[in-house]
């Protein structure tokens, strides 16, 4: 944000192995036509704050996406790049001179990637998004987060989204499924539209697929058609994860800032804490484990903090973890493993000692803004990745060698599963 006004704090949450991010879908008026060689990098990320939002309180205008700082921020199209390292209360400033005359600014960054004057394409890597309150470059941001605007070329600030041809970039997109037997081919899950997702393995085989749409839950299942049901008594969810319990599925919400349990019986939810207290939280990662015990893993403020049934939900802090932005967890023998993501790195840290690895190849680490974990039968932990719209796929027996996904493109978040001896994967 370019203002001094204080907004509302982001939100940044994760299913269960599958990152989803809580913001609202907004319109800019009546669609215009495509611009050539333009487009909008981050329609996988929320909208945190509004153009009419920013009007309202004073500000030129502009709009903030909620993303982990060291995001990494694609040009919206090509042109020359010069850096601003004081601009302000919008702090470290990346502006693209495109060659028709307009210009795009990315604000509040933590860093830039490319010198004064150098000439970009459309998608290249420009910068580094920042915001973290009171670190460097981040003027006067309260949160992690871009603010991205745009100046046509008489020098007034228009809105992107309305520039770019269109509405807000969509929050709820088609859902597909891609399966690793298969080669990877994407194939559209019915008529899902969602802007969280949520799959999970029953007991008996089936797949489901739990989404998010306009704060509601529905349910897919593939012994079913991938009929798309709403859940009942479930409404302002912002987060979801689901854990297969028996034969049936436990569901965990975030709504209100507050932690939801409910279960396929019934779906009636319950509030979960320690003696009353509710859990509040921005992200939620659940596990069954071995012994029968559901734990989940939430994010707050930057910290991790682990709840389990067996112990009445007493809400513990995660040690060596903070400036934790998305969580994924699974659990094999006893053990849980968590994936976090700090500074847009991934990292590893097990119940063992909870002591936090970075996972990369011959110490590269792996850069993302989503993140989903599976164990296979055999032991090995895959973990599948998302940055700039692409998905990766690293695994623990290959040393976490950092491979691409092929034929998936402009991916917000994913989330897997291991069914009928392979790795499947649900993106949006």
């Amino acid at each position: 944000m370019d203002g001094i006004d204080r907004r509302t704090f982001l939100r940044v949450t994760a299913t269960a192995g599958a990152v989803a991010v809580t913001g609202v879908t907004v319109g800019t008026g009546a669609a215009a036509a495509a611009v050539p060689g333009f487009y909008n990098p981050f329609t996988g990320y929320p909208i945190t704050e509004t153009w009419e939002g920013h009007l309202a309180r004073g500000s030129l205008g502009g709009i903030d996406y909620g993303m982990p700082v060291g995001t990494r921020l694609p040009a919206a199209g090509g042109g020359v790049v010069y850096n601003d390292p004081d601009n302000g209360t919008g702090g470290y400033t990346a502006v693209i001179h495109h060659d028709n005359g307009y210009k795009t600014q990315y604000l509040h960054l933590s860093g830039f990637v490319v010198a004064n004057g150098t000439r970009v394409a459309m998608g290249d890597i420009v910068g580094l998004s920042g915001g973290y309150p009171g670190a460097p470059g981040s003027g006067s941001s309260t949160g992690p987060h871009l603010h991205w605007h745009m100046n046509d070329p008489s020098g007034t600030r228009i809105n992107p989204l309305a520039f770019l041809g269109g509405d807000a970039p969509a929050g709820d997109t088609q859902v597909f499924e891609t399966a690793h037997n298969s080669g990877w081919q994407p194939l559209p899950v019915a008529s899902i539209v969602a802007s969280k997702v949520s799959a999970v393995l029953r007991a008996d085989g089936t797949k489901i697929i739990y989404s998010v749409r306009d704060g509601y839950v529905y349910e897919a299942a593939s012994n079913a058609g991938w009929r798309n049901l709403r859940v009942p008594n479930l409404a302002g969810v912002s987060a979801i994860s689901a854990i297969a319990v028996g034969s049936g599925v436990v569901l965990y919400t975030i709504r209100s800032g507050a932690l939801w349990e409910c279960a396929s019986g019934d779906w009636v939810p319950f509030c979960v804490g320690y003696n009353g207290s509710p859990i509040y939280a921005d992200a939620v990662s659940a596990v069954l484990r071995s012994d029968g015990t559901r734990i989940v893993y939430t994010v707050r403020d930057g910290a991790v903090f682990e709840a389990a049934s067996n112990a009445g939900w007493r809400n513990l802090r995660v040690p060596n973890l903070d400036s934790v932005a998305v969580v994924s967890a699974i659990s094999r023998n006893g053990i849980t493993t968590l994936y976090t993501i700090r500074a847009g790195a991934l990292w590893e840290t097990s119940s063992v000692d909870w002591r936090p690895y970075a996972v990369g190849y011959n110490g590269s680490p792996i850069y993302a803004n989503a993140v989903s974990a599976l164990h296979r039968p055999d032991g090995t932990r895959i973990v599948y990745t998302v940055r700039d719209g692409a998905v990766f796929e690293a695994a623990s027996n290959a040393g976490w060698r950092n491979l691409r996904v092929p034929n998936l493109g402009g991916v917000g978040a994913v989330s897997a599963i291991y069914a009928s001896g392979t790795e499947i994967l649900y993106t949006r």
